[in-house]
């Protein structure tokens, strides 16, 4: 990037003053939290869009074993940036999140990112910083976030233990309670919608509240999208297809955003 660059001032202005170690104690709390991050993603939500201080960063964790970089292919073909973390960067990031005031519950997830699901994996960590910063902007503060896996795994551990005890009955009425303690929405069949992404927060007034977050991809259908806005998650397309998929369904406008990702990203990026 030439010195002058309109990217370069935006930057430098985003960074404002939040020191480098402080961005860099965010960026790698959210590669552990949400598992897999795109580099650019984190260049943009946490280096204010700048990639060479993300490189700064990022070289810093690969030296130090903390992190991993690999590429992979956007539903379009173009590659791009991947991160994980190692055991070693899973610890820390567990120790950061603790420090950065999150709930001692919070998981760092090993991640298991299948290439078939690169683009999607990632699109949940852009959806989840779109609601974040609305919430910032609320004077709340993030304190949990659970994925759809965590959820998922916690009903399904409580019913099965229900079911051991009580049968089918049990195991159904524990589902139900857990997913309303878990603030989960069923559907008019009684089975549990489960998001992506689950932001649980407390407010300016001290109130806990949820937000539930879905990266819509295109090849989603129309009934379980529909279900999902009715249940009140907060939908965000992943790509131009998803985008027509929310507007057939008028939820491109009030309900969804559109999450410019890899699929959108010239191949030639700067995060390359």
């Amino acid at each position: 990037m030439r010195k002058g660059h309109r990217r370069q001032y935006a930057a430098d202005r985003a960074r404002g003053s939040i020191s480098f170690p402080e961005r860099c104690a965010g960026a790698l709390t959210d590669i552990g939290v949400f598992g897999a991050v795109s580099y650019r993603d984190l260049a943009e939500a946490r280096f204010g869009g700048h990639p060479y201080t993300t490189r700064r960063a990022l070289n810093a964790w690969i030296r130090k074993g903390l992190v991993t970089e690999t590429t992979a292919t956007g539903p379009k073909g173009n590659p791009f940036k991947v991160l994980t973390l190692t055991q070693k960067g899973r610890a820390e990031a567990r120790l950061l999140a603790a420090e950065r005031g999150m709930d001692p519950g919070q998981q760092v997830p090993f991640a298991r990112i299948r290439k078939s699901e690169d683009a999607h994996e990632t699109a949940v960590y852009r959806a989840s910083m779109k609601e974040k910063r609305r919430l910032l902007d609320r004077g709340a503060a993030v304190r949990r976030v659970r994925l759809g896996t965590e959820l998922k795994g916690t009903v399904a551990r409580a019913s099965e233990a229900a079911r051991k005890n009580g049968g089918k009955r049990a195991a159904d009425a524990e589902r139900r309670r857990i997913a309303r303690e878990l603030g989960l929405p069923a559907d008019d069949e009684g089975r549990v919608l489960y998001p992506d992404a689950q932001i649980e927060y407390t407010d300016a007034e001290g109130r806990t509240g949820r937000v539930n977050i879905e990266a819509v991809s295109g090849n989603y259908r129309e009934p379980a999208v529909r279900a999902k806005a009715a249940a009140g998650f907060a939908l965000h397309a992943n790509g131009p297809a998803a985008a027509a998929l929310l507007g057939r369904l008028g939820l491109g406008s009030d309900g969804g955003s559109w999450l410019r990702g890899p699929a959108d990203r010239n191949p030639a990026s700067v995060e390359l």
